[in-house]
């Protein structure tokens, strides 16, 4: 689990200096084949919000949507999800609330669609969906992002050379 620290710090840390959250045809082509099977996989989700509407935001994050994450973490599909709050001043990035999940390697299938667990735990769909669109409404900006870990250790360590079989 130590590697699950160290992965998080080092987002937290990438997000800090990225100066905008751009994906172009190099950058999507630069990491592929180098997940390594054998690490949990970390996403980040990122949202500002209105000056001043911080705590309503978390608020109505905390009724209609982390309720579907403690699902997904109660029944094996999600190892965990954790929340921060940009302690800084700063003018970039711009995000008021970060979001690591965490992925584990054996993440087990849920035994229901999204959509069956949301009617589960909001059966007033209608007041879920409310819900849903105010949150929404009040979000600024939100975009995802993914890691993963490099294994320093390997052949051809870097982003580019993909991971190969071993060859028997």
């Amino acid at each position: 689990m130590k590697f699950l620290s160290r992965a998080a710090l080092a987002l937290v840390g990438a997000a800090v200096l990225a100066p905008a959250v751009i994906s172009t045809p190099a950058q999507a082509q630069a990491m592929s084949g180098r997940q390594l099977e054998d690490r949990p996989r970390i996403s980040v989700s990122y949202y500002k919000t209105p000056p001043g509407k911080q705590d309503e935001w978390l608020a109505l994050y905390l009724k209609w949507h982390r309720p579907i994450m403690d699902y997904q973490i109660k029944n094996g599909a999600t190892e965990s999800s954790t929340i921060y709050a940009n302690s800084g001043h700063a003018l970039a990035p711009a995000w008021d609330f970060m979001i690591i999940n965490i992925t584990p390697v054996k993440a087990k299938k849920l035994d229901k669609t999204r959509g069956e667990i949301i009617q589960l735990l909001y059966p007033d769909l209608d007041a879920y969906t409310a819900g849903e669109k105010k949150r929404w409404e009040m979000t600024e900006s939100h975009w995802d992002q993914s890691a993963m870990e490099i294994d320093l250790t390997a052949e051809h360590p870097g982003i580019y050379y993909p991971i190969l079989p071993k060859k028997k």
